[in-house]
């Protein structure tokens, strides 16, 4: 019976694909078009972490009594906070085009329908829901302790708060390879949490404390990154690979992470091309399944201290994966990633560690706060060092630009015959 619904859940992912590149799959939806291009007065509410930007703050807001979505973008010097209700007054928009990037796609898949470019913005009421609550205070912690660029990074990491690292900052992780680390995508989550495991092993514990470790520390960031919807959906892929670990059986996540999938498509069919989060997810938890016996055994040599040589594995499995689409949307591929990516994932788990200890100490008490920032700082210092030495690497990443989707069949068919091979020479049954 499992065999089947795979097969079915497999059948209606590849239906969605179908339908998505179908006119009527292009159709995007806007609840609101009777009113773009035209001075609107809206009240509604908060219903997404503000994403603060270095130039401005977005704030996606479900207008009373309606459905979709509107994006707004407006100043930096308000302060806005999940649930808010507001009032916005302006000229609403439909999502604009651009050349190399479907936006509106990318917005569909958020269901966002509209946009409103620095409209009026009253708070009519101050949201006060707890997990924001603590969220801005361990912002404050983490603004009076680091420095600006340390900050922004470590808030990206933990936190989610992506928009205040400069693009110079970002454009840096993207050619030095290590953008995944900080990029709150399902990538991301995925990686981290996989990662967390042989550390906990490492330590001493058991597999099933392990585990349950690894889940709490996850569902912790996801709350702790806004319950952003991608990282949900990665938490759901990650819980997939934990609760594999825990009974021994990959195939079930595989099996799982399939019928996850599409459950997803099934309450938004258009997450399958336009959610990046989505798909890294998909293919991150993919990569780990199929290609980290693989890896393990590339990286035999490497010790095995501090859970080093699986979490390495782990990184370049799900790496190894993701890597077509991260050409795809970005043009271009990293040359030192392999050199970066040995040199700073070692010390991510730590980071992560001393980081939250750091963020609750800063909560109880500032001396306790400036005391516990000491290892995060000098952590920071490596992983910025890091990141800013290989980025003068001469042809540290390699131009690949209009990389379209039909290359993707020969690579994944590549790859997946390369696994094959391991796995009959280690007769460890893979794709039986």
């Amino acid at each position: 019976m499992s065999r089947i619904l795979f097969f079915a859940c497999l059948a209606y992912i590849a239906g969605v694909f179908a339908w998505s590149v179908t006119p009527l799959g292009k159709q995007l939806p806007n609840e609101y078009k009777e009113y773009v291009g035209k001075y609107v007065s809206i009240e509604g509410v908060v219903v997404d972490d503000p994403n603060e930007r270095r130039e401005n703050i977005q704030l996606a807001i479900r207008p009373e009594g309606g459905k979709g979505k509107i994006l707004v973008t407006t100043d930096k010097f308000g302060e806005y906070r999940f649930q808010d209700r507001v009032k916005v007054e302006g000229t609403l928009l439909s999502p604009p085009s651009f050349e190399e990037f479907d936006y509106p796609g990318f917005l569909s898949a958020k269901n966002v329908h509209a946009v409103m470019y620095y409209p009026t913005v009253t708070v009519l009421e101050k949201g006060n829901h707890p997990l924001f609550l603590l969220k801005d205070k361990l912002r404050s912690v983490l603004k009076e302790n680091l420095s600006f660029s340390k900050s922004a990074t470590f808030g990206a990491l933990v936190l989610g708060d992506q928009g205040r690292m400069s693009e110079e900052w970002k454009n840096k992780l993207n050619v030095t390879g290590l953008r995944h680390i900080t990029a709150i995508s399902g990538q991301h989550v995925v990686i981290l949490t996989r990662m967390l495991l042989p550390l906990f092993l490492w330590l001493g514990l058991w597999r099933r404390q392990a585990v349950f470790l690894s889940f709490a520390c996850m569902t912790l960031f996801i709350l702790l990154t806004g319950m952003q919807s991608s990282a949900i959906r990665a938490g759901i892929m990650g819980g997939l690979l934990l609760l594999a670990e825990y009974i021994g059986r990959m195939n079930v996540a595989l099996r799982g992470i399939v019928f996850a999938a599409a459950l997803m498509l099934l309450f938004n069919p258009r997450l399958l091309l336009h959610d990046p989060g989505f798909q890294l997810s998909f293919l991150a938890s993919l990569g780990i399944i199929f290609a980290l016996p693989l890896f393990l055994r590339l990286l035999k040599k490497v010790p095995e201290a501090f859970a080093l040589r699986e979490n390495l594995a782990v990184n370049f499995s799900a790496q190894l994966f993701v890597l077509p689409l991260l050409i795809h949307n970005f043009g271009y591929v990293s040359v030192v990633g392999v050199v970066t990516n040995l040199l700073l994932l070692p010390v991510i788990p730590f980071l992560i560690g001393f980081g939250f200890v750091f963020l609750l100490g800063g909560l109880a008490s500032n001396v306790l706060a400036v005391v516990l920032s000491l290892p995060v700082t000098l952590l920071l210092e490596y992983y910025h060092f890091i990141v800013n030495f290989f980025f003068e690497v001469p042809l540290a990443s390699l131009a690949l630009p209009n990389i379209s989707f039909f290359w993707f069949l020969p690579f994944y068919l590549a790859v997946y015959g390369m696994i094959k091979k391991y796995a009959n020479e280690k007769s460890l049954g893979f794709g039986g």
